[in-house]
């Protein structure tokens, strides 16, 4: 960590004598500066332009300055450090907003709606946030080109004269969702692009009678099969992994739900002692990832075959993208041998047919039998058979609420006083006909503020997040948080600036988001799954405001959330037919780690904690929400 310290006049009796020890715990750049709180009849600085302010020196790339005993604030190339560590997929909503302030600030005129739409809002911001905004990008346009490329679509800022129309916006949009989507499913940002197939591990099995499966599905939808190997003993299963029967009764005033997991008449496959691995319930149209070894070949299909009573089937083509990191041999015991084991992630996508009737289904890869090896008889190799339940679209309609903000632990350092957070919350469904819908802001976009906080305190929110009246396949929804300067007309101005600029995505959004559905499509034409579709989009939004605030603001972020769920995800959630899911972690941008427990789960109500844990900030605030089957 390095720090950068300025001394500012001290005025009053005896404080020259006055001395501060100040212990921080964040990580990278910290800027401090000495100086004493105005007195109250001394004027508070406001710039314009921020250049003349001289008693709160602004650090590089910062925009507003940090406010007089405030807590130390991440510096823009620490921030910008985090993004590039872990962003794959340059920005096109944030780049776009940038090339939208350029021209607005340099008077050219609006070149189409959406840009006449977009220089409305910078038009009404006051004079100091215009400074603001000027300040904003420079700040943008100092980064190193390396930078910018990597965390920017420069196609979109190369040309001042270039405007931002919507079809450029939304091509840009589509390509980065499908990139995003790529990290996602494959690990590569090109992982849909172009096919490629994965390493031959196969082997002679010695003798006709083995009936070792060597083309394994190892996972579906992330969940691991039967054929998983080295095998998973009986209490190696997670919950989530076995087929489960509940049962609810109302106990009181509070309803019990008794899940147990199903030992006889399996849909699918079982173990041993007859438990039942569980069959996942797949909406027609939607998609479905499969992982395993030896998909060799790009020219692979999915067989799916109805149980009885069905008859239906359904040879479907697969999209391949070939595990080509893990290593074709490891030395055991002196031996050269092949690891064919489910640490190899061979990945293949496929759409089940939206034709497709209800009911359960075998899955099963049939591939061409380009083994090269003699002793596989026959044109055709197959896998391992699977199960899948394909159910009809959901006409349920859902809403989710945020209940309320708890601070489990402030930003350190604790004592230099409560934190200020700031709350924003965009939701966006996926609708049935495969368009997504607008934004659905929080609070009109203007989020929600929360003043005081600290270590054990917590506010009420009761705000609605999303909901919806339209069939909707999903919804993404993207929540960022920020812990921002306590003093009031420093914070209104991170506040409106804030504003101002997500309501210019909104307004990119509403001009774009019908251009996008032939991306959406072919993405589901993939095989691609809704769940990550909609995550796709939250992420893509969710950097897009990171990035704009990265660049000028002195306000670090401490929560930091994508939630992409599917209708077939809502239903299970809100219903007591299906077991509460059970807790997981993950890590979202900026190092910030996300811990989700599920609360109470009651007939058409789920609740959950999201636990958002920040190692920079060293600090840990939860949201409690409530997702509802209304209709």
């Amino acid at each position: 960590m390095t720090t950068n310290t300025k001394e500012a006049p001290v005025s009053g009796e005896n404080l020259s004598e006055c001395r501060v020890d100040i212990h921080i715990k964040n990580q990278g750049d910290v800027n401090i500066y000495g100086c004493n709180a105005p007195l109250p009849n001394e004027p508070t600085c406001l710039p314009s332009p921020l250049e003349e302010c001289e008693t709160l020196p602004l650090p590089p790339g910062q925009c507003i300055p940090v406010v007089q005993g405030a807590k130390p604030k991440q510096s823009r190339q620490r921030k910008l450090e985090k993004l590039l560590a872990n962003n794959r997929v340059p920005s096109a909503l944030a780049a776009s907003f940038f090339h939208l302030s350029r021209r607005f600030l340099q008077e050219r005129a609006a070149a189409n709606p959406l840009e006449d739409s977009a220089f409305d809002v910078l038009r009404s911001l006051p004079p100091q946030l215009q400074g603001i905004l000027s300040c904003a990008v420079k700040s943008f346009d100092s980064l190193s080109s390396n930078e910018r490329e990597r965390l920017f679509d420069t196609s979109l800022t190369n040309d001042l004269n270039t405007p931002i129309d919507p079809i450029t916006l939304a091509a840009a949009v589509s390509k980065e969702l499908a990139q995003q989507v790529g990290v996602l499913v494959s690990n590569n940002p090109n992982g849909l692009e172009t096919e490629r197939p994965g390493q031959n591990r196969f082997f002679d099995p010695g003798t006709p009678e083995s009936f070792d499966v060597q083309l394994r599905i190892c996972r579906m939808n992330d969940i691991r099969t039967f054929e998983f190997r080295p095998p998973l003993g009986l209490g190696d299963y997670e919950p989530a992994e076995l087929q489960q029967r509940c049962e609810s009764t109302l106990v009181g005033e509070d309803v019990q739900i008794n899940c147990q997991v199903q030992r006889n008449n399996c849909p699918g496959n079982f173990l041993s002692d007859g438990t039942c691995l569980r069959v996942l319930d797949i909406e027609a149209g939607d998609g479905v990832t499969l992982e395993g070894v030896n998909f060799i070949s790009t020219d692979i299909t999915v067989r799916l075959v109805a149980q009885s009573p069905g008859s239906a089937t359904a040879d479907v083509k697969g999209h391949v993208f070939g595990d080509l990191v893990t290593p074709l041999k490891e030395i055991i015991n002196g031996e050269n041998r092949l690891i064919r084991d489910c640490r190899v992630r061979d990945r293949l996508t496929f759409q089940v047919p939206k034709e497709l009737p209800p009911g359960n289904y075998t899955v099963q890869i049939v591939m061409p039998n380009v083994s090269g090896i003699p002793e596989l008889i026959g044109d055709q190799i197959f896998s391992n058979t699977e199960f899948i339940n394909v159910v009809p679209p959901a006409s349920a309609r859902f809403q989710i609420v945020a209940e309320r903000l708890i601070a489990r632990k402030e930003t350190s350092p604790g004592f230099l006083g409560s934190d200020e957070v700031g709350v924003h919350v965009i939701a966006v469904p996926l609708l049935a006909d495969g368009s997504l819908g607008g934004f659905q802001l929080l609070n009109g976009g203007k989020g929600r503020e929360f003043g005081d906080l600290d270590s054990g305190n917590f506010r009420i929110m009761n705000d609605v997040l999303f909901s919806h009246q339209q069939d909707i396949l999903g919804l993404a929804m993207s929540v960022t948080g920020y812990e921002i300067d306590s003093r009031k007309a420093y914070n209104e101005q991170i506040t409106t600036f804030s504003e101002a600029f997500i309501h210019i995505l909104e307004k990119e959004w509403d001009f774009i988001k019908d251009h996008l559905k032939e991306g959406l499509e072919a993405l589901k034409e993939l095989g691609i799954k809704v769940a990550l579709i909609v995550v796709a989009v939250a992420v893509v939004v969710t950097l897009g405001i990171d990035l704009i605030y990265a660049a000028w603001a002195p306000a670090d972020p401490i929560i930091i959330d994508q939630i992409g769920l599917s209708t077939v995800d809502l239903v299970a959630l809100t219903s007591v037919n299906f077991p509460s899911p059970g807790f997981s972690t993950h890590s979202a941008a900026n190092d910030i780690d996300v811990h989700v427990t599920p609360e109470v789960k009651h007939p058409q109500e789920y609740r959950e904690l999201r636990e958002y844990a920040s190692s920079d900030k060293d600090s840990l605030y939860d949201i409690l929400y409530r997702y509802n089957r209304i209709a």
